[in-house]
């Protein structure tokens, strides 16, 4: 029992404060480097004493107690999932149920043991300030952010094609709907992947977001400035599609072969690109966009997402060398975008995109680092 709970212990616990760094460092940063060493006693007292003594700052501070719980179950379910660690669903299941429950207890709270702290001490800070009400929510509150992960760890070893929290709501969709090809890269995103097109949409808004700020801080619109925006979300889209590619690779090999003209998966692709960028296109609507500017900005985002997409289908074009050509057709496209001349860079670039398409589509063969 306490060999395996040694090897969970290096799976799990240490495994996600090993790629949480970049995160704990942020924190930690937030936390004591921002204060004088010498006032960092009373900062973070006065700090614990206001979310005692304050019923909307208690609850912030308990949204992003639970936050983190949240993060932290998400990890321990990716990592059961993950291919490579099948092995722990026989390895656990073999264990009696309160054996078992012990060990997710365990995992969870050291994972979870950073908020456990920091509360514990707010907790004993709370009691000697009469603050008793306050200091008894945040027992409440942390037992049950240790109670609940660990149910949900159970549903996942009992059902283990179950993804995430969507469960029900994938199996719901799958029974009724029959999701067309345009929506198999998506559906895939949001459901196995979710952080990721979350956090590409987050940046992608801030981006929009500094945009329009700045055009307001200048004096008007400018849809010069507007098209950098967009120039810039689509770069931001780089990393889906090496996602895209990687999913078409493993999936949809078989596409290539069936007896379908170019031109329906030409528009397929088109299809994917143009309902991953509708998000920006809101935004940008939101922020009262001129009609003319809207449909000016949308085509040069699809047309630009198309061409770097279908260069994905040379041989040898790896994440490095497809930057490379990303950035140098933004250069070009930038100077014809100040110059004025967005339509004509819309112009050269579908075109090319097709070419590219109908030509190496047929050829393309799954992409393979070197060395694997």
């Amino acid at each position: 029992m306490r060999a395996v709970a040694g090897i969970l212990q290096k799976i799990f616990v240490q495994r996600f404060y090993i790629q949480n760094t970049l995160f704990f460092l942020v924190l930690f940063y937030l936390l004591f480097g921002v204060v004088d060493g010498g006032s960092l006693v009373s900062y973070h007292r006065s700090l614990m004493l206001g979310f005692l003594g304050g019923a909307r700052f208690l609850a912030v501070v308990l949204v992003l107690w639970a936050l983190y719980a949240l993060k932290c179950a998400g990890f321990v379910l990716k990592i059961l999932q993950t291919q490579g660690f099948e092995f722990l669903y026989p390895t656990l299941g073999s264990l009696e149920k309160p054996a078992r429950l012990r060990l997710w207890l365990l995992i969870h709270a050291g994972i979870y043991l950073p908020v456990l702290v920091y509360s514990g001490v707010a907790v004993v800070l709370g009691i000697l300030h009469q603050f008793f009400l306050s200091s008894l929510l945040i027992v409440v509150f942390n037992l049950l952010m240790l109670a609940w992960p660990l149910l949900v760890y159970e549903r996942k070893l009992l059902r283990p094609d179950v993804t995430f929290f969507t469960g029900h709501l994938q199996r719901w969709l799958n029974r009724r709907f029959t999701k067309p090809p345009v929506l198999y890269f998506i559906y895939e995103l949001l459901t196995n992947y979710p952080r990721r097109i979350l956090g590409v949409k987050l940046a992608c808004a801030g981006l929009l977001w500094l945009t329009f700020y700045l055009l307001q801080q200048t004096g008007g619109f400018d849809i010069r400035g507007v098209l950098l925006g967009v120039m810039l979300c689509v770069i931001t889209h780089g990393q889906l599609m090496m996602q895209h590619r990687s999913f078409d690779d493993t999936y949809l090999a078989f596409l290539r072969q069936l007896p379908q003209p170019l031109g329906r998966h030409y528009l397929r692709l088109a299809g994917i690109y143009i309902i991953l960028f509708l998000p920006e296109m809101v935004i940008m609507a939101a922020n009262k966009t001129p009609y003319p500017a809207l449909l000016t900005c949308f085509a040069l985002a699809v047309s630009m997402l198309l061409l770097f997409r279908c260069l994905l289908f040379f041989p040898k074009m790896n994440a490095e060398i497809h930057m490379r050509y990303v950035l140098l057709t933004c250069f070009v496209v930038l100077f014809m975008m100040l110059g004025g001349y967005a339509w004509l860079a819309v112009a050269a670039m579908l075109p090319v995109s097709a070419g590219l398409f109908f030509y190496l589509f047929r050829r393309y063969e799954t992409y393979v680092e070197p060395g694997s």
